[in-house]
């Protein structure tokens, strides 16, 4: 038999194997969200898919466990994949922006949404992702999500220089407020993402100082997660907290109803081999979640 013959049948052969490898979840359920709830979860999904149908398979049962309404995703590069995912989950739809780092939502195919589009008005240098705007209506509400991912690195210090990582991201938080106020004042808004820095930095080094000085108008609903054990922050890998989501005070009473809440989702508890399965098949990143009860 031809040596080339036996390379191409072995390559085939540990290809098969790996698309075809049992994952290791080891529990049934996760139960995040609830029917009487509206729940989503912001999650960077690094280098999507990081090993390809494995991935896509880990999130088909992960993301069905969960029980939420939407999963604002980050990271999400490659079409073909992103598709696969959703065709394999029962009852949902799914948006995904162009890119190798494209921005997408999942959600549940019974919510009424009205509109998914790229904030033009946003494609900006400072905010390197055009943001993803979905307009949803849930209970008889209508809210309005904002799914981003801001500049990554940089030193910790905010530096007036055009490619200051720190001034990137200060810019983005100074642009998405200024569209936030202009253009939907008065309304349920939810921003989420990758915002790639932390709200416990002094305020000046503070990439979110605007948002934080305006409290009356807006709130960090994971702010305690921040500042709070670093067990629970959602990059544990540096460790930091990165992954935010923010809300205007249209929200602020639903936030402090009874049966509202916010956590870190530490998914790598549900796997087998914990983090190390969840590093190398998923992300470097865990979920952060939000619950509001609309009516108590």
């Amino acid at each position: 038999m031809p040596k080339i013959f036996i390379v191409t049948v072995l390559i085939i052969f540990i290809n098969s194997c790996a698309e075809n490898k049992e994952i290791g979840i080891s529990s049934t359920s996760i139960n995040i969200g609830t029917n009487s709830t509206f729940d989503i979860i912001t999650w960077n999904i690094e280098n999507f898919p990081k090993q390809d149908e494995i991935t896509v398979n880990y999130l088909t049962e992960l993301i069905d466990m969960m029980n939420v309404d939407i999963v604002a995703m980050q990271e999400i590069g490659d079409e073909y994949y992103f598709n696969q995912l959703v065709a394999q989950l029962n009852g949902w739809s799914g948006f995904r922006t162009n890119g190798s780092y494209g921005l997408a939502f999942i959600y549940k195919s019974e919510l009424v949404i009205n509109r998914i589009e790229e904030i033009q008005s946003l494609d900006n240098y400072n905010l390197t992702r055009t943001p993803l705007l979905m307009e949803v209506e849930w209970g008889g509400e209508i809210i309005y999500i904002i799914n981003n991912h801001y500049k990554c690195c940089g030193n910790g210090t905010i530096e007036d220089e055009y490619d200051d990582e720190e001034y990137r991201r200060l810019q983005s938080c100074i642009l998405t407020k200024t569209y936030i106020d202009s253009n939907l004042d008065g309304e349920n808004v939810i921003l989420v993402g990758d915002l790639n820095d932390e709200l416990s930095d002094p305020d000046s080094a503070n990439v979110f100082i605007n948002f934080i000085n305006d409290s009356d108008n807006y709130l960090f609903v994971d702010e305690k997660i921040a500042y709070g054990s670093s067990s629970n922050w959602s990059y544990p890998s540096w460790p930091s907290h990165l992954d935010h989501i923010l809300i205007t005070n249209e929200l602020f009473d639903e936030f402090e109803n009874e049966g509202s809440s916010v956590q870190t989702i530490r998914l790598e508890e549900y796997l087998d081999n914990g983090w190390s399965d969840y590093d190398k098949y998923i992300s470097d990143h865990r979920p952060v979640g939000l619950s509001l009860k609309f009516y108590p």
